[in-house]
């Protein structure tokens, strides 16, 4: 019997199909990569922007905070001159002649020397950057943090020194008014000028006045070399205080005190406890 003419199937060939979806998945696989590369390198170079953006900020507030104190010690410098002049005419004068001065000669004289007015030393920039850990992580030089510690301990320092030294020169001369039979002289600006402790605090004006305009120089000096280490000019500081204070216009008059009224507590209505 003869055998069938069977004819074998071509062979198909598959190296092109192979080879095709190999190319198709690598093609995918780079183009995932390069789209999470692209998504999360986007966010990071963002997040990196944001947090230098947030450090400078960062750094232009507690700057300009310390430049507005060194300003302020500016100008209590400047108007503890005229308390300089008086003290130091007041006490050129002999205790005995200061009997025989009249009241209204002498004390002008003494409430000039005593007036040096008060220091005021905002704290709120200090608590904000002080208490607060992500901001010192943000800022991540910890030269500019100690730089900024000194300035803030420096700020309470002068406020307090400054301020403690009118509180006991007014304490004082209140003191001796109240009471002028304990103390020495014919009237009660003579006893003021002639007491000792009085005397002492007017002569430490003049050292006082000298201590802080070095505080207001050493304050700004510290704010040059912070400027350095985060890379910002004189000038973005000043624009930057500027912009601060600049006054924000409202469809609203600001509230007067004067001008707030309440109604008057009626005695007989109150209830006795």
């Amino acid at each position: 019997m003869n055998k069938p003419n069977i004819v074998p199937p071509s062979k198909v060939d598959d190296k092109g199909i192979r080879g095709g979806f190999w190319k198709q998945f690598g093609m995918l696989v780079l183009g995932t990569t390069v789209s999470l590369v692209l998504t999360f390198g986007t966010a990071q170079v963002i997040e990196k922007k944001q947090r230098a953006n947030d450090r400078r900020l960062t750094a232009l507030m507690v700057m300009s905070n310390i430049e507005s104190f060194a300003q302020q010690l500016d100008t209590a410098w400047i108007q503890a001159a005229s308390a300089d002049t008086a003290v130091a005419w007041l006490l050129n004068i002999p205790e005995d002649s200061l009997d025989e001065m009249t009241l209204s000669e002498l004390l002008p004289i003494i409430t000039k020397a005593k007036s040096i007015g008060f220091i005021n030393y905002d704290k709120t920039t200090e608590s904000i950057f002080s208490n607060n850990i992500d901001t010192w992580k943000n800022m991540g030089n910890f030269q500019f943090i100690d730089i900024v510690g000194t300035c803030f301990s420096t700020m309470r320092l002068c406020e307090e020194k400054w301020n403690g030294h009118q509180n006991v020169l007014s304490a004082t001369f209140s003191e001796i008014a109240a009471h002028p039979d304990q103390y020495t002289g014919k009237t009660t600006s003579a006893k003021i000028a002639r007491d000792p402790g009085f005397r002492q605090k007017l002569l430490m004006i003049h050292s006082l006045r000298k201590w802080t305009c070095y505080q207001a120089k050493f304050l700004r000096y510290c704010n040059r070399k912070n400027m350095v280490i985060i890379g910002i000019t004189e000038q973005e500081l000043k624009d930057f205080m500027e912009k601060r204070q600049q006054e924000i216009v409202i469809d609203q008059p600001e509230p007067i005190y004067s001008e707030i009224t309440i109604p008057k507590v009626d005695p007989d209505s109150l209830t006795h406890y």
